[in-house]
């Protein structure tokens, strides 16, 4: 552990006590213990900051965020943070990007590039997608980890640098192991210090305290720029049953979809009416499955103006929207598009 010292703030208490609409990353709200935990681990590993961290969670879970708490909460938090996906590095040019080169090591080497580990010295190197780096990715990166040092592409002595290394994936590194793409001398320099992020749908009991706050720090943005809208009991029931495959992220943009299709129906109130499109599931995400009422369809036709579009959003037959617009209130039915 490094001479510099830090006080790390109580992570599990900011979590429990952040109230709705404080300017906090909603990533961090709530109390489920499985988050706790992950937050915990967070402030446990912060500290030492020559032990590589493993966070792992499925997509959209926060892990970015996750990596960036633990640099904001580590010695080297008046240091870069330092992002790399390392999906996107190609095998060809792998070793120039991850460690620098030497002007005039290769053809179009006209001056000296640093790479993205000395960029991040005495920071933090964050890797994330570590789980889809090639094998020879994966060999360089092992390497670099086990000796401290890298070798600059064109240079004929190794630097050593001092960099702390956290590394992400959201497909458990046993199971790569197990299909023959992750290197098991790599994942073993990497897996003693783990911090696991809950889905969505294992938590469910926070997504309200996550609801008010995305709709807090977003409404302004989104179309409600003097208070934020008040979400439906209805809709509130529909969130927390929802299946959210893509978590936070998912999430996130749901919210923002409703607040926009609230702004534009003129309301500051999110309800299920707003749920139109790609996000009529919700409807019967709860596991209701309830004809809609004429009012809505007639509320639905002043927004959309298409009888198709409404007969979309809702789930039910054209014929049911002209209907429900003829008999209960013939006035309201606009020209059908």
């Amino acid at each position: 552990m490094s001479a510099r010292s830090t006080q790390a703030p109580s992570l599990t208490a900011l979590s429990r006590s952040t109230p709705p609409h404080a300017s906090v990353a909603p990533a961090f709200v709530g109390t489920h213990p499985a988050h706790l935990a992950a937050l915990h681990s967070i402030e446990s590993f912060a500290p030492f900051e020559d032990a590589t961290v493993l966070i792992e969670g499925e997509s959209g879970t926060g892990k970015s965020f996750a990596a960036r708490l633990l640099h904001q909460c580590s010695p080297r938090a008046r240091e870069i943070f330092h992002p790399l996906t390392l999906s996107t590095l190609d095998d060809n040019i792998a070793a120039s990007d991850l460690f620098g080169h030497l002007s005039g090591s290769y053809t179009d080497a006209r001056q000296n590039r640093p790479g993205h580990f000395v960029t991040a010295n005495r920071g933090t190197l964050f890797l994330d997608e570590i789980g889809k780096a090639s094998a020879a990715v994966q060999r360089k990166l092992l390497h670099a980890i086990e000796h401290k040092e890298i070798t600059p592409v064109g240079a004929d002595r190794a630097v050593r640098l001092d960099v702390r290394l956290v590394a992400a994936t959201n497909i458990p590194l046993e199971t790569l192991i197990a299909r023959g793409t992750m290197l098991e001398d790599l994942a073993a320099r990497i897996m003693h210090f783990r911090v696991r992020l809950p889905a969505l749908r294992e938590r469910r009991k926070d997504i309200p305290a996550l609801v008010r706050q995305f709709v807090g720090l977003r409404a302004a943005t989104y179309g409600h720029p003097l208070r934020p809208p008040k979400v439906h009991p209805d809709l509130m029931e529909a969130l927390c049953g929802a299946k959210w495959p893509y978590n936070l992220r998912e999430l996130d943009g749901v919210m923002r979809r409703l607040m926009v299709e609230a702004a534009v129906d003129g309301k500051n109130e999110l309800s299920l009416k707003h749920c139109i499109g790609d996000l009529s599931y919700l409807r019967k995400a709860g596991g209701k499955s309830r004809m809609p009422t004429p009012a809505l369809v007639r509320e639905r036709m002043e927004v959309l103006k298409s009888k198709t579009k409404v007969a979309a959003s809702l789930e039910i037959s054209r014929w049911t929207v002209h209907r429900y617009l003829k008999t209960s209130a013939p006035q309201a039915a606009t020209k059908s598009h």
